[in-house]
């Protein structure tokens, strides 16, 4: 497993930082320079995670870990509905969150030895700022306040109400969600991820909470560091967990099964995995043409139900090498 290294520790925080900044400055091989935020999401799970594991795994070899990689880049995504207490009234309804970010420490035979997952909000961050508005509110009041809700889409298990803001609680309710504060007006480019609060009179206070770049919340996912992410079980029936699980799995049937041929990535021993864009129209900027590419539905087609945006890295115990005998 990962120890705890203040020195491995900086060198991954470095290499991610890395690429995720050539990323939004440049876009990579499957997706552009980003100018919105959904654009911004779709180049960082289509290439910057690529990259990211790239830089990681001759790091992570030295370490005896493999890593293995899974990333999906969807065109919608669940929503749910609950009832909302303190923003709005009535019954509110909104996307669970535009990304799941998943990673596993996993044993040599493929078993999760620890887990820490996180929702993510992408919202355009200007000037060190990330400003919420209208119906912003009502997803902000889901991330914050984690109440009891339900999915609608057949997709889920729509019976099931979920409750994972409340006991029995795996992991800590606090590192549930996340905003990715993209900015692209300034430069650096860059990516960084805020705390939803709780602000009970919204029009005096729209700022957010505990500012941390990507790049450290992903590498102290890795290593299971307190304060990134929020720790699960894999096959657990604690509301998170389970949801978690559902997720993955839910996005992996509807998007991985059916493209993962044209996006199978190296098979070096060191990373491996699939890279899906189910949206691949959303990759063509305002104004640009899209003749020849993937075309947009029209309106009123229907739109496949609920897959997430997702990013699934594991970092797999290996056998030592120890040469012939």
């Amino acid at each position: 497993m990962l120890k705890r290294s203040q020195s491995l520790m900086i060198d991954l925080v470095r290499l991610a930082d890395a690429e995720i900044g050539h990323v939004l400055e440049h876009g990579g091989r499957r997706s552009r320079r980003p100018w919105d935020e959904v654009s911004g999401v779709r180049t960082i799970v289509l290439d910057g995670v690529d990259r990211i594991a790239d830089a990681w795994s001759p790091v992570l070899a030295c370490n005896n870990l493999a890593v293995e990689l899974v990333a999906v880049f969807c065109h919608s995504r669940p929503q749910v509905t609950f009832s909302p207490q303190v923003y709005t009234q009535g019954t509110g309804r909104c996307e669970l969150a535009d990304l799941l970010v998943v990673i596993d420490q996993q044993r040599a035979d493929g078993s999760v030895a620890d887990r820490r997952a996180v929702l993510i909000q992408a919202k355009r961050n200007k000037h060190g700022r990330v400003m919420l508005g209208g119906d912003d509110w009502t997803q902000h009041e889901l991330l914050s306040t984690l109440p009891r809700f339900h999915f609608l889409e057949q997709s889920y298990d729509m019976a099931r109400p979920r409750e994972i803001g409340r006991r029995p609680v795996c992991g800590r309710k606090a590192q549930t969600a996340e905003y990715g504060g993209i900015e692209i007006d300034g430069t650096p480019r860059t990516w960084t991820s805020l705390l939803p609060r709780t602000v009970r009179r919204p029009h005096l206070s729209k700022r957010l909470d505990a500012p941390l770049p990507l790049a450290h919340l992903l590498t102290g996912m890795a290593f299971g560091a307190a304060g990134c992410g929020r720790r699960a079980k894999e096959g657990a029936n604690d509301d998170w967990s389970f949801t978690v699980d559902e997720l993955l799995r839910v996005t992996g049937a509807m998007a991985i099964n059916a493209r993962a041929d044209k996006r199978v990535l190296r098979h070096n021993g060191k990373t491996a995995g699939a890279i899906v864009d189910t949206a691949s129209y959303l990759g063509v900027p305002p104004g640009l043409s899209a003749a020849g590419g993937p075309v947009k539905p029209f309106d009123g087609d229907p739109w496949p139900e609920g897959p997430m945006s997702s990013i699934h890295l594991s970092l797999r115990a290996i056998e030592p090498d120890v040469g012939p005998r």
